[in-house]
């Protein structure tokens, strides 16, 4: 447990070294605060803090620096969340208006504006399409043998598959196939309907033209959606210019994780119980990311939820990241959330 006075200290030490990267004397304290202490009792509560595990000093002759435990203690407990501005807010919501057409679209613009707003490195994680929901399906002939199959997801995800025709199918079949099919998987899991494709259309299996016995045959296919999500980030000249990553090991190590895609996309899912998520540090579950911190939420597209964020130097500015990412969060999900 902290003293009242160790919580002062604290929140100063680790807003100052947010501020200017550069270790927290107990002399910048006493002269930059209003804390009504000398500065003999704070190197005293700098000396206990430091016992305590909340902050550490580099070397001998210099200030304070935050570690992990002082920054959850501060996002926990002590830091207050900032406000975005008017301008900012507008940015985020005329950004998601404008990017109306193509679930990608939306996402590499959201992408674009984290990175922006927050110079750092803005991530998004796109939703599971195979946990969203069958909207629609057309049949269209593409040649005396070829057809078109069209599969609409409520999320906006589209696909489209071309497929040998049992025989030349009238237009009038074919609609009435679409319709039937529409009927009956309207509103269904795709992860159902790939399992489940036989069993609901097993009374059709006779139809005169031959098209539902081949969807059967060829349902895993159909209904196959890439079960991983996609990454989409932005902004790693961002990071890379900050004080905390002039190392190059560090450097090296982010840029790696941002290659290893499959890992960045885990980090930002793992453990996203909570509408919002911090992860500073060593609470991350890599070792190449032992120098930063992500701020991530999840967002809704249709039916299905993915996660946006942004990834930056354990240093990074709380206050205001979390206030972005969950302002952004929202207002994607306010915009292109129902189904």
């Amino acid at each position: 447990m902290l003293t009242q006075r160790e919580k002062i200290v604290l929140h100063e030490v680790v807003r100052r070294y947010i501020d200017t990267a550069a270790p927290v004397s107990s002399a910048l304290i006493a002269r930059k605060s209003c804390l009504g202490m000398s500065p003999a009792t704070i190197r005293n509560t700098l000396a206990s803090l430091e016992q305590k595990g909340y902050i550490y000093q580099p070397h001998t002759s210099a200030g304070r620096v935050p570690k992990t435990r002082g920054y959850r203690t501060y996002v926990d407990n002590l830091m207050k969340k900032a406000r975005l501005s008017g301008e900012e807010r507008e940015s985020i919501l005329e950004s998601i208006r404008k990017s109306v057409d193509e679930v990608g679209d939306i996402l590499k613009a959201v992408t674009h504006l984290l990175s922006h707003l927050s110079h750092q490195l803005g991530v998004m994680v796109s939703p599971r399409v195979e946990e969203g929901r069958f909207e629609r399906l057309e049949l269209i002939n593409l040649t005396s043998d070829k057809l078109l199959m069209i599969i609409s997801i409520q999320s906006g995800f589209v696909k489209t598959i071309t497929l040998e025709a049992p025989a030349l199918v009238s237009r009038d079949k074919l609609t009435l196939v679409s319709q039937i099919l529409n009927e009956r998987l309207y509103g269904r899991k795709i992860s159902q309907i790939r399992q489940k494709f036989p069993e609901i259309v097993r009374d059709l299996y006779n139809e005169e033209s031959g098209l539902i016995s081949m969807l059967v045959r060829r349902a895993d296919r159909l209904f196959h959606f890439d079960a991983d999500s996609e990454l989409y980030y932005m902004g790693a000249h961002y990071i890379m210019q900050q004080p905390d990553f002039t190392d190059p090991e560090t450097v090296s190590s982010v840029v790696e994780m941002l290659e290893t895609r499959k890992i960045v996309v885990h980090l930002m899912e793992d453990d996203q119980s909570e509408p919002l998520s911090i992860k500073i540090g060593e609470e991350i579950r890599e070792q190449k990311m032992k120098h930063c911190s992500i701020i991530s939420a999840r967002y809704r597209i249709g039916g299905v939820s993915g996660v946006l964020g942004v990834i930056g130097p354990t240093r990074i500015n709380y206050s205001k990241m979390v206030s972005l990412v969950d302002f952004t969060a929202r207002a994607l999900t306010d915009a292109h959330g129902k189904n």
